[in-house]
């Protein structure tokens, strides 16, 4: 099935192209379309339907639908489900894939071709140009193009094909086809006259042709034609080409052609070695060579993730586009499974299509490795992505690790055994290597005379690496003869005992009920109770599963972490709490011994009870310390929190999840540093709430559209963000909160306006701002009057000059750092900062940026893209262009991480390709190294840049 929406409106169904149907049948489909693979009200249809926005009855709208369905579906069998247009509680869901939807289709292709080019990847680039512009047949969703809810969707899309003019130019430009890219300007210049990055390319490519003479009359061209229509001059890229063009610089014959090294793998690292796994290390390197698809399968404990990352490491110089590791242990669903992925991957949301779409287009072209460890609770979701990426990325290599494989054609399977055991001929062996090296790193040099004993303990284990390591943590509890007879004679003991138990084939379940069986009743609750946080957990996330204080799950977590059933983890950062997790395995006998108790559901309802009191203590307000103290708590023991959401929000739907999501509002997601995680759990609390519990007070149902306006925003998803932002005030004027809740509203509504007032939508800002200024005048509150202060300051930038703007702000600041405000010093010093920019104090400004990196790396937050962005355009502005890179660099990365398109600030483009000429290109590659995992303190300290010490 095909949609081909780029032109009129048609429909392709097992080869044969046909119109959707009548005039209704086909704007119900254009406005599904429009809101491909997300839900669409009944009123969103009516509006879009019938001029009075209402059908004449519900079954009105469903006959329409049904010839719809019908032509979606000829072949479906009566009495079975429909399954493309499926209905939904309050309205419907058409079902599609980016590849079905040519729009989507087309949108992937452009972002490609342009990650291509910046790659220095032209070729490539051009075969997706050319591919998009064969899927553009006209205007798109005719007839319905001019319709209004249909505007927003075909200026995209329009853009989008401007975009594709330009990137397909520079395509041939760069691979030395200048007469070709100047046949492709002809017709891209008659569709978009004004667009000046079109004329500097035409220029481009008659300087680069040798028509000197044509580049410069075509800059005279376009500069009349701007003048007359505009009444502007040319921007400075255009000038500055013109200029180059007079000045025959030689560089602008060159082709760009970079060389790129590959990027430093993303893959953990242990600080012991591994032992006894050579043979299947070198099989691993020659098969990531050609296979696709590589699954690593065996027992629980046998070391097939430590293996994994070991191959990883060693053949990661022959990717060229990544190597990433992927911990699946704590996803629960496909969704999860893509989630988990993108995180890794540092892949932003998605404007349009699915996360799974993006990844597959990111993918499609690298020369990459990814590891996906633990898949065996996921392998159906694992099994789809991976024969779905084996169809798209012809280039990838996906290393699994699987107690199960996952069964598809193309799989190649490692089966890993235990270690080889001593025996009476070999007296040594891998597994006893392993054992050695772990004990005499915690217990010194074996006596010759206990390697019997040691032989004795490899043995009964029959080699499984985690039970050996977790016999040789016993060093200092248990002399190592005493651990042998433990092994071989204890039924509890760390294995099932070996061929003592009469065929019974010992396990790693085994070894960790044996340590379970050790642990009085305070530390087995604890230990069961753990089974409900699948990660890293403080002291007080452990105690509140368990039921207990503090102060005794710490004395547990202890003991438990000496017996190796809890891994310590340290803190997440500097003077946070320590961390804690327990293995894979241990966490499965841990649940397993939580349902046999009977506890499952209590130990989940402690969970989500203490992370909702933790959520909504106070709770506290914009800027304030302890908003900042939440906020890092939360982080701590974000598995807790996305465990509860998981619950609260899809396993078990309730108003809690709803009430959490609101409580926490868009800007924890922001100090949190993950937008795209919190983009996609507002959506599914919002779309919860829509249809909703009923026990969901007004007031919190508000604050959550507001969250997720904020968050549509700062993504740059505008014309999604709008009518949110415009319902939300309307239902506001309808509200009568009480105080503590209107004073939060207050405080939602001041991040919002700054959030739009930061991506150019300044008057919807104005609006949500009118509210905040009205609720500070009712109560007088002292915290919302700052943020309400911090903004209307941030306002009158646009409206005068900037250096009056800057005493007003530095007035905000001190007033801000005086009150503990942090969101209040972040945004003062922000604006200061562009409005030192703009006023021509690039010194100044630079200072500014210093003070605003200093408050947001105070908050505990690693990421400040905008901040970054502007950072490196004012060290261009001062000529520090070694350094202006190196934050770009950064500063992009940080962008994508973010979803945020780049370049986000007006002058960036201009200014970056400045640096880039001023910096030698041998240069560059040493300067970019590692930028992707810079974070802001690395921008707070000394930077060495060729041998000088920087700031």
């Amino acid at each position: 099935m095909r949609f081909l929406d780029l032109g009129p409106l048609l429909v392709e169904v097992d080869g044969h192209v046909r119109s959707p149907g009548g005039p209704r049948t086909t704007v119900a489909l254009a406005v599904l379309l429009v809101h491909a693979d997300r839900p669409v009200s009944v009123d969103t249809l009516g509006e879009a339907i019938w001029d009075d926005g209402r059908p004449r009855t519900v079954s009105t709208l469903e006959s329409h639908l049904w010839r719809l369905r019908q032509v979606l579906e000829p072949h479906r069998e009566p009495g079975t489900p429909w399954s493309v247009l499926v209905t939904e509680p309050g309205g419907y869901r058409l079902r599609v894939a980016a590849g079905q939807v040519d729009s989507l289709r087309f949108g992937a292709l452009v972002q490609e071709a342009g990650t291509l080019l910046d790659r220095g990847e032209p070729g490539a680039a051009l075969e997706r140009c050319e591919a998009a512009r064969v899927l553009w047949r006209g205007r798109p969703l005719g007839p319905v193009t001019d319709r209004p809810w249909a505007a927003p969707t075909v200026a995209r899309l329009e853009e989008l094909r401007a975009q594709l003019d330009e990137r397909h130019v520079d395509a041939l430009l760069a691979l030395g086809r200048p007469e070709q890219a100047l046949l492709e300007l002809g017709s891209a210049l008659g569709e978009h006259p004004l667009r000046e990055r079109l004329w500097a390319r035409r220029m481009l490519a008659e300087y680069r042709a040798g028509r000197v003479d044509d580049a410069l009359a075509t800059f005279a061209r376009a500069r009349a034609l701007l003048v007359d229509e505009l009444g502007t001059e040319p921007a400075d890229e255009l000038r500055a080409l013109h200029a180059r063009v007079l000045a025959d610089d030689p560089t602008l014959r060159a082709v760009p052609d970079p060389a790129r090294s590959p990027p430093a793998p993303d893959l953990p690292r242990w600080s012991s070695r591994l032992v006894g796994r050579d043979h299947e290390l070198e099989r691993l390197a020659s098969l990531a060579g050609g296979s696709p698809l590589i699954t690593i399968c065996g027992p629980a404990g046998v070391g097939k993730t430590r293996l994994a990352v070991e191959a990883a490491h060693r053949v990661a110089d022959t990717f060229g586009d990544g190597v990433w590791f992927v911990d699946l242990t704590g996803a629960r669903d496909g969704g999860q499974v893509i989630d988990a992925i993108g995180t890794a991957l540092s892949l932003a949301a998605p404007p349009v299509g699915s996360p799974s779409d993006a990844l597959r287009a990111f993918l499609r072209e690298r020369r990459a490795l990814v590891v996906l460890d633990d898949c065996e609770h996921v392998l159906a979701e694992v099994a789809s992505l991976a024969e779905g990426l084996g169809r798209d990325a012809a280039r990838l290599v996906l290393l699994v690790t699987s107690r199960e494989r996952l069964d598809l054609e193309h799989e190649t399977v490692v089966e890993l055994a235990p270690l080889a055991v001593p025996d009476d001929d070999q007296p040594r062996g891998a597994a006893l290597d392993l054992f050695l090296d772990r004990w005499e790193g915690a217990a010194g040099p074996t006596d010759p005379d206990d390697l019997a004993d040691a032989r004795r303990v490899c043995r009964a284990v029959e080699g499984i690496p985690l039970a050996l390591e977790l016999a040789a943590a016993r060093a200092g509890t248990f002399t190592l003869a005493e651990i042998a007879d433990q092994s071989e004679e204890d039924p509890g003991s760390l294995s099932g005992l070996g061929r003592r138990r009469q065929g019974v084939r010992p396990t790693v379940y085994a070894a960790v009920e044996r340590s379970h069986r050790l642990l009085d009743d305070g530390a087995r609750r604890l230990h069961r109770s753990l089974a409900v946080l699948p990660g890293p957990f403080t002291v007080a996330a452990a105690a509140a599963v368990a039921g207990t204080t503090p102060v005794a799950a710490a004395d547990l977590l202890a003991d438990l972490t000496h017996r190796s059933m809890v891994v310590a983890r340290g803190p997440a950062r500097p003077g946070r709490p320590s961390r804690f997790s327990q293995l894979t395995i241990v966490r499965a006998h841990a649940a397993r011994a939580l349902d046999d108790a009977g506890e499952t559901t209590a130990a989940r309802d402690r969970r989500d009870t203490w992370v909702a009191r933790l959520v909504a203590a106070g709770p506290p307000r914009l800027g304030t310390p302890e908003d900042v103290a939440r906020t890092r708590a939360l982080t701590d023991d974000a598995v807790a929190l996305r465990s509860t959401l998981q619950r609260t929000l899809v396993e078990d739907p309730s108003a809690r999840g709803v009430e959490i999501l609101a409580d926490l509002g868009a800007m924890f997601w922001f100090q949190h540093d993950a937008t795209a995680e919190g983009a996609r759990w507002i959506e599914v609390a919002h779309d919860r709430d829509a249809g909703g519990p009923a026990s969901t007070a007004p007031e919190v149902a508000l604050r959550l559209s507001v969250a997720l306006a904020t968050i549509r925003a700062f993504a740059g998803r505008l014309a999604l963000a709008a009518p949110v932002v415009d319902r939300a005030l309307a239902t506001l004027r309808g509200l009568d909160p009480d105080p503590g809740q209107e004073l939060l509203i207050g405080d939602a509504l001041a991040v919002l306006s700054t959030c739009l007032g930061f991506v150019g939508d300044p008057e919807r800002a104005r609006a949500v701002l009118d509210p905040v200024g009205d609720i500070v005048g009712r109560t007088a509150d002292p915290t919302l009057a700052l943020a309400h202060r911090v903004r209307t300051a941030m306002a009158r930038l646009g409206h005068r000059d900037p250096a009056s703007v800057l005493g007003e702000l530095a007035d905000v600041y001190r007033e801000s750092t005086d009150a503990g405000n942090w969101f209040g010093a972040w945004v003062s010093s922000a604006i200061a900062h562009t409005a030192a920019l703009a006023a021509g104090e690039p010194a100044t400004a630079l200072r500014w940026s210093d003070t605003c990196l200093a408050v947001v790396d105070g908050t505990g937050r690693q990421q400040a893209p905008l901040q970054l962005e502007q950072r490196a355009n004012t060290l261009a502005v001062l000529g520090r262009h070694d350094e202006a890179l190196r934050v770009y660099g950064a500063a992009r990365a940080q962008n994508d991480h973010a979803g945020l398109p780049w370049p986000t600030v007006a002058g960036t483009e201009e200014l970056l390709a400045r640096t880039r000429a001023a910096v030698p290109e041998e240069a560059r590659e040493r300067i970019g190294r590692g930028v992707a995992r810079l974070t802001v303190a690395d921008f707070r300290a000394p930077v060495a840049l060729d041998g000088q010490t920087q700031t």
